[in-house]
């Protein structure tokens, strides 16, 4: 994969393709923006695996151009085409295999319960994926709850009395649901005009003015300042700040009540609902965050830089990728030397014998490891680092654990 680190407007002519780039910010149409990282081809859908190593090397690619709007914080992907993206069943990126990550689902669905008084309501969940979140907050609550998304499989788990899922976008087809609490979580980065997408939601005929909102986002401060650099991936369009989420938020003619971040400051979440008239939306930027842009481009080029040195004294047959989620597709297509790995490790059955897009490195449970001779396993979040040290110490293995 090419790399090219660019920045200021005036080399904007020097990024591939740069005639098919937007000019304006997806969020508030502002157009002063810096230019970042570029790659010539990232694979399209990362969280689509492949039934062999041959389709899988054929997978689609398209071209990355990271933007920054000076005006409201936010950044995109100026060369995303919206029509190359689409969701199927076999899109599959479940969390919920995880104990970590289960008892963040948890913790959430208890917060959101007793903030919101969900016993008795109608809870939708929008992109609500395999169904397992809303399953979770369903049975937490006592609310009742339909899920809407195009990927949904049904007979995953275990059903839940109250809780629905319809293979389909929450729109004006549905003018009869008529929710108390909607969910959309980690759905809008995927949005190719996310506040279009979101004034839908708050125009929907079956939304009232006490309809409450649960947004929820990857964190682009955590990319940038935590340097998780392998969270840039093609289906993600919009990489939101806690400004340019606020903004996105108002703009679309919602009231915020609440916003933070989360599991480990690696998710944005806001919470609102709608208003009749439009507020006043403040644009702002701040030294840290303009900052942290400028010299982004180049501790991203040290950090794959890094990467290929330690890679290229491992044995690739005595080294694997914990996690073959979006980090751990994009890590072993951005990283030369990753591409030779023997495999990627992921908790999620319904990965495991599958190929990842681009290189074709195939994705195998934690137990085919058991009695190899391991170097090193590379973890791509810092948040499992602790789970995945005592599933190799279970299956007999003492290898080096480091995170990506």
């Amino acid at each position: 994969m090419g790399i090219q680190a660019l920045v200021g407007d005036e080399l904007r002519e020097g990024i591939p393709g740069a005639a098919h780039l937007r000019g304006d910010c997806p969020v508030c149409a502002g157009q002063h923006l810096q230019h970042s990282v570029s790659f010539e081809a990232l694979p399209v859908s990362c969280n689509s695996l492949h039934p062999d190593a041959k389709s899988a090397a054929a997978a689609a690619t398209g071209h990355f151009a990271l933007a920054f709007c000076r005006s409201c914080e936010h950044f995109f992907n100026a060369a995303f085409e919206d029509d190359r993206v689409g969701y199927t069943p076999d899109y599959e990126n479940s969390l919920h295999f995880s104990p970590r990550f289960v008892k963040f689902v948890e913790d959430l669905a208890h917060r959101l319960s007793s903030a919101y008084g969900l016993e008795g309501k109608l809870a939708v969940d929008v992109g609500c994926g395999k169904g397992d979140f809303l399953k979770r907050l369903c049975s937490t609550s006592g609310a009742t709850g339909i899920g809407f998304d195009r990927s949904y499989e049904d007979n995953r788990s275990a059903k839940v009395a109250g809780v629905e899922f319809i293979n389909d976008w929450f729109g004006d087809a549905y003018p009869q649901v008529k929710p108390d609490f909607v969910s959309c979580r980690h759905v809008l980065e995927h949005i190719a005009n996310p506040i279009a997408f979101l004034e839908g939601l708050r125009s929907h005929p079956g939304i009232g003015s006490n309809s409450v909102f649960y947004i929820e986002v990857p964190n682009a401060l955590y990319t940038l300042r935590d340097m998780g650099i392998w969270d840039l991936i093609y289906e993600h369009v919009s990489y939101f700040t806690p400004n340019s989420l606020r903004v996105a938020m108002q703009t679309a003619g919602f009231e915020v009540l609440d916003q933070g971040s989360s599991y480990g400051d690696q998710y944005l979440f806001i919470e609102a609902r709608p208003v009749q008239s439009p507020m006043a939306v403040g644009l702002s930027t701040s030294a840290t965050v303009d900052e942290l842009v400028r010299r982004f481009d180049r501790t991203y080029r040290d950090k794959v830089a890094w990467w290929r040195r330690y890679l290229s004294k491992r044995d690739p047959a005595q080294t694997v990728v914990w996690g073959a989620g979006s980090k751990g597709i994009t890590f072993v297509n951005v990283v030369p030397e990753a591409a030779r790995i023997a495999a990627l490790v992921d908790v999620n059955p319904h990965k495991q014998g599958r190929f990842a897009p681009g290189t074709g490195t195939p994705v195998v449970g934690p137990e085919s490891l058991r009695g190899r001779p391991l170097q090193s396993i590379i973890v791509m979040n810092p948040l499992y680092r602790d789970e995945v040290a005592q599933a190799a110490r279970q299956l007999g293995l003492a290898p080096e654990i480091i995170v990506a």
